[in-house]
């Protein structure tokens, strides 16, 4: 094999993206299941509950720490090696791209969600954690819709050699979207579930914590078997509409 630059190029362009997705699609993940245990949580008081919440939440901090530095340092990576693709599809990826980022959403209830407990109501903290769900699923939609425009382009003419956007209403809905957003919404979800269920059996097996692990490996089983037949069911309509 030919160690060209060009293809060192594509096997480094390639990890980075793959290793990119896990942490986004785990957030994702770990935002719905703590939004679960809160609403668990809030009506029946039990007690290990409250420590699983506030055991994931850590670990949910540290992702999304993580996942912002990922996002700047490989968003300008990608911009470098697609810079000419870039310099096409500015006036139609630029605006998908911006709405990804608001992040205010999520983020003006993140502090709510780690800090908050002991200062606002309870039925807040949960509406807190729910935002905060509800945030990064506004994140991964506006990606979709960015990628999948990427993918399949509808609603647009070409300018002086630009793309550039004559219908936002087809770019949005364009039934692309609508199955591969979904797909993924149900891959971040099936995620979230097996980590935690693993991360019960492990605790399980060093016989620590046994009600909380017992809760982890049981709740995080139960969550995946929902999605995972959406998954599939999205994944052959997605092979239909590949373009």
């Amino acid at each position: 094999m030919d160690l060209s630059a060009l293809l060192l190029s594509r096997l480094q362009f390639a990890f980075t993206v793959s290793f990119h997705i896990i942490f986004p699609s785990f957030t994702i993940g770990l935002a719905a299941w703590l939004t679960v245990l809160e609403a668990l949580h809030l009506p029946t008081g039990r007690r290990a509950y409250r420590i699983l919440f506030e055991f994931l939440a850590q670990d949910f901090r540290h992702r999304v720490r993580a996942r912002r530095r990922l996002r700047h340092r490989d968003g300008l990576r990608v911009r470098h090696k697609l810079e000419r693709a870039f310099a096409r599809i500015g006036t139609d990826s630029g605006p998908t791209s911006d709405l990804r980022d608001l992040h205010g959403l999520e983020a003006s209830f993140f502090g709510v969600l780690l800090f908050g407990r002991q200062r606002v109501a309870p039925w807040f903290h949960l509406l807190s954690t729910a935002m905060v769900a509800l945030g990064t699923t506004f994140s991964a939609f506006w990606i979709m819709v960015n990628n999948s425009w990427m993918q399949a382009p509808v609603g647009y003419t070409l300018e002086n050699g630009a793309f550039v956007a004559t219908d936002w209403g087809k770019i949005i809905f364009s039934p692309v979207v609508w199955v591969r957003f979904p797909h993924m919404l149900l891959a971040s979800y099936l995620t979230g579930a097996f980590c935690v269920a693993a991360t019960g059996a492990w605790y399980l097996l060093r016989g620590d914590f046994q009600a909380e692990a017992r809760i982890m490996l049981r709740m995080g089983l139960y969550l995946a078997a929902v999605p995972h037949s959406g998954a599939a069911l999205f994944r052959s309509s997605h092979r239909r509409l590949r373009p």
